[in-house]
């Protein structure tokens, strides 16, 4: 079975950007292209200094792959490559 790649979306409450991202977050599990979690940065100190107001950030299997906007296509690729890293 694949190793799907984790992407994770620093948020938090009250951001709009963050809302559209979201949204590509989600489409890119429900396609089966990822695991998606959101993660509130004001819920951990560390998280909230390294981002601030600096979000959305999200991540590929802990390596940051966009900053306050997402293009899907972009995205979708670079999961498939993280996929494929995965499962050597």
């Amino acid at each position: 079975m694949p190793v799907l790649p984790l992407l994770q979306m620093m948020t938090r409450q009250g951001c709009s950007l963050c809302d559209d991202v979201y949204i590509a977050g989600d489409l890119a599990q429900r396609e089966g292209l990822c695991r998606f979690e959101s993660v509130d940065v004001d819920a951990d100190e560390i998280l909230k200094a390294k981002y601030g107001l600096d979000v959305p950030v999200l991540l590929i299997d802990g390596v940051e792959h966009a900053r306050h906007f997402v293009e899907y296509p972009k995205l979708m690729v670079a999961l498939r490559a993280a996929q494929g890293k995965n499962n050597e």
